[in-house]
């Protein structure tokens, strides 16, 4: 019997199927010892009215709440949870009542990983394997390339090795799709790396140089293409011979017996003086954290260029991928190029001999 069929004869509800009978306690708030209070997405106040044995039977946070030293035990009544969702925790709540797989697959993502959230939050783990089987049943029917590159960093975050397995199946069916989608380049850089990883073998060398160049350069981890200026160019044998110059010239002009005299006036006006500025070794803490923070994203690109296999590449690939790439010093993009010339070169030398042999 249903709950409508119900209201409209005489019976009670006890006469109802198992699932309907919660649904009519849920729905009515009957026999209900405590309440929950959430707001809706209009900001408008919600009361849950719910059972706390039902809740305790599922859930051992809500029977620690309910049975425990926390406020919640002695006063059930309009509590008040402002870090969820109200129409989430309807869902959950409603899960919780009549467990609705079917329903599952009637939410979208963004319900559904509010829902995984929830059940961990409250400690119920067959609902998180539930939801996350509706997930999975998802990324197997396909969906588009941003929202399973997304789905590949969640999975990551939850450590769910199963749908770890089902995305990555994904997109190695079809790397090409996936590869150069927009939120690849939104991927956190722990999660590019591995990303990037997958692709190894089923992808070329070239369109993963591609991929790899294209994030760095988004994330701001390509060294500065601007030329230097001209006074950072001059090498050390310039900078010394400008300053033996200006020590000349200033012997000349008696200058540097004025410097010696004033720096003799301010070391004795210093004596007994404490030098209290904070500024320079501020100024010294930021420079070697920015000097640090540099040398991690120099660390971070260079490890993803080890996945690459240059030398495998052709002399045309090379120059207009890497070749033209900041990525790569002018000294290793010499001695890649070189390689790869050389490599060409003896082989077809070797064809070439054998040629003449077989002729």
């Amino acid at each position: 019997m249903s709950i409508k069929k119900m209201e409209n004869s005489d019976s009670n509800w006890q006469d109802l199927r198992p699932q309907e009978r919660m649904k009519y306690l849920l729905r009515t708030g009957h026999l209900s010892d405590c309440s929950f209070v959430v707001y809706d997405d209009d900001g408008q106040k919600v009361v849950l009215k719910c059972h706390k044995f039902v809740l305790m039977s599922v859930s051992p946070v809500f029977e620690r709440m309910f049975d425990g030293d926390f406020e919640e035990a002695s006063t059930p009544d309009n509590i008040v949870l402002n870090d969820v969702s109200g129409p989430d925790f309807q869902k959950f709540i409603s899960y919780l009542y009549w467990h609705d797989n079917q329903r599952l697959d009637t939410y979208d993502l963004q319900s559904l990983q509010a829902l995984i959230y929830l059940s961990k939050k409250f400690m119920v783990p067959f609902m998180t394997n539930k939801c996350l089987n509706a997930i999975q049943r998802r990324v197997a029917n396909g969906l588009d390339p941003d929202v399973t590159i997304d789905l590949f960093e969640y999975a990551h975050q939850l450590e769910d090795d199963d749908l770890i397995k089902a995305i990555r199946s994904k997109l190695l069916a079809n790397p090409l799709v996936y590869i150069n989608t927009a939120a690849v380049f939104d991927l956190s850089s722990d999660m590019f790396r591995n990303f990037i990883d997958y692709f190894h073998g089923c992808v070329s060398d070239k369109i993963r140089f591609h991929t790899i160049d294209r994030y760095c350069k988004i994330q701001g981890l390509v060294p500065s293409s601007e030329p230097p200026s001209a006074n950072s160019t001059l090498n050390a044998s310039q900078i010394e011979d400008s300053s033996k110059k200006q020590m000349t010239d200033e012997l000349h002009s008696g200058v540097v017996d004025e410097k010696t005299e004033k720096l003799a006036e301010n070391m004795d006006e210093n004596e007994n003086k404490v030098e209290t500025s904070s500024e320079a070794p501020s100024d010294t803490t930021e420079k070697d954290q920015s000097e640090r923070e540099q040398q991690k994203r120099e660390e971070y690109v260079a490890k993803l260029l080890k996945t690459i296999q240059f030398k495998s590449m052709t002399a045309y690939d090379f120059c207009s991928g890497p070749g033209v790439s900041n990525l790569l010093s002018v000294e290793q993009k010499y001695e890649i190029l070189s390689s790869i010339i050389i490599t060409n070169h003896k082989v077809y030398t070797f064809t070439l001999g054998t040629s003449y042999q077989n002729s």
